[in-house]
């Protein structure tokens, strides 16, 4: 039995090689067809003006999103990071053959740097770093000529980054890609896009296209050159979780905290112990000016996170300011009436001015419920 089977697998590789051997040799037949006179440093759309009809109607290169990650969002350079993977596609006339003529042969496998590729690059990018490098990328070639090319990278992308409506933010950027330096009736770049991409945000923001109008292609001419572009429209939406947790409400709290402290505190009755508790929550929102200083970018309009900050700041000073003048214009008013009641002692104003000056409780209520409000109204306009 043993013998049998070790029989078996070498008549079946001996079987497999004689089956390959012919099919290497047409395969190498038609290499030397498409590739023997084949030069990749020239492009066969040199046709404007030639007396030649072919490319009459001019060709297309396209591009197709396939899957696109958000790598992370830089505010202050106004950038986005990506990983982004596409199909690139394109005809060379001179890599035409009939399958029938080639044992059925309808497609092959090449080295990239084998064959002509038209200049379609990532335009208002930096730092653009392909996956697998183009050059030792392969190609799949048809027999109609059509090249398709598989490129993954990771690129960091301009955009203007508005940060007013931090951190309940959405942005709309794009991701470029363009061919230059070819007349319009002889190659132009369009783009697609697959039905369901692959899109992946971070943890902070979430990515995806803009369905309205995911792609756009735009066609510039100057002349003699021309530029083909197309970009690929996405929205970047902050999830903004993290900052009213650890933001939004604590500053909140700490507000509240020192309006209590305030109108109600042990020291409240004590000029130098109302400016204290002041300054301590004064001394606490700025930790979290310093938060914010670090993390949004400057621009000529303050974020919205910033005017809350900036708002409760100014709550609880003027607060401060109204409950020390409520303090010096008791005394004033009770030292007053005192004085008219020693000429008058059955005036009935100055009586009612003198019970209710020498106890500050019910304005106390009355300015805290007015600060409480305002502080209260701060915050929901922000959420």
């Amino acid at each position: 039995m043993r013998r049998l089977l070790l029989l078996f697998v070498a008549l079946h590789t001996i079987s497999y090689a004689n089956d390959f051997n012919p099919y290497w040799k047409v395969m190498k037949k038609l290499l030397d067809k498409l590739f023997k006179d084949y030069d990749n440093t020239i492009s066969p759309y040199s046709t404007k003006s030639a007396n030649f009809t072919w490319n009459s109607n001019a060709s297309y290169a396209s591009i197709g999103l396939m899957r696109s990650r958000l790598l992370s969002v830089q505010e202050r350079e106004q950038s986005f990071s990506t990983a982004t993977g596409a199909i690139m596609e394109w005809t060379d006339p001179r890599l035409l053959w009939s399958p029938d003529d080639f044992q059925g042969i309808n497609h092959l496998y090449v080295r990239r740097s084998r064959i002509w590729m038209p200049e379609i690059v990532p335009c208002e990018s930096t730092a653009v770093a392909p996956v697998t490098l183009f050059e030792t990328n392969n190609v799949k070639i048809y027999p109609t000529g059509q090249v398709i090319l598989l490129a993954y990278f990771f690129a960091t992308h301009n955009c203007e980054i508005k940060a007013d409506n931090f951190p309940f933010d959405s942005n709309h950027c794009m991701i470029c890609f363009m061919i230059a330096g070819m007349y319009p009736d002889e190659m132009q770049l369009r783009g697609t896009i697959a039905p369901n991409p692959d899109l992946f945000g971070t943890g902070e923001f979430d990515y995806e296209v803009y369905k309205a109008k995911p792609v756009l292609s735009i066609n510039y001419a100057d002349g003699e050159f021309l530029v083909s572009s197309v970009f690929y429209h996405f929205v970047i939406t902050r999830q903004p979780q993290f900052w009213v947790c650890l933001i939004i409400l604590p500053t909140f709290f700490i507000g509240m905290l020192v309006l209590i402290g305030i109108f109600f505190g042990e020291d409240s009755h004590s000029l130098n112990g109302l400016v204290e508790v002041g300054l301590t929550g004064m001394m606490s929102i700025t930790v979290i000016v310093g938060i914010l200083n670090d993390s949004i970018a400057k621009s000529k309009n303050l974020s919205a996170l910033g005017l809350f900050v900036f708002y409760d700041i100014m709550i609880v000073v003027v607060a401060i300011i109204v409950i020390l003048f409520a303090h010096k214009l008791r005394r004033q008013l009770q030292h007053l009436s005192e004085k008219k009641l020693k000429i008058d002692n059955s005036n009935v104003f100055w009586l009612y001015i003198k019970k209710y000056g020498a106890s500050t409780k019910i304005i106390r209520y009355i300015l805290f419920f007015i600060f409480f409000t305002l502080h209260l109204i701060n915050l929901i306009m922000m959420l």
